[in-house]
């Protein structure tokens, strides 16, 4: 679970700037890791810890992609102004 959310967490304890929230991408190993647990998942093979860490990195991305949304409209706003 540390290494699939632990850089959003990273990311948002940093003090990040909007640029910064809008270029965040997940790392090659959470990537590779996020693979494994969905394929596992559609095979039925994945424990019930592996389903919490799956379930909790949708609900971590979801959020980070909100905020990437924000940061994108407050930086558009703020150019208009």
């Amino acid at each position: 679970m540390e290494t699939i959310c632990g850089e959003m967490i990273a990311l948002m304890t940093s003090g990040p700037t909007l640029h910064e929230i809008i270029r965040f991408q997940h790392s090659d190993e959470t990537v590779q890791k996020v693979i494994y647990l969905v394929d596992a998942y559609k095979q039925g093979a994945l424990s019930e810890g592996e389903e919490r860490e799956l379930r909790l990195f949708y609900k971590y991305d979801h959020f980070v992609e909100e905020l990437k949304k924000r940061a994108y409209r407050r930086l558009q706003r703020d150019r208009n102004i």
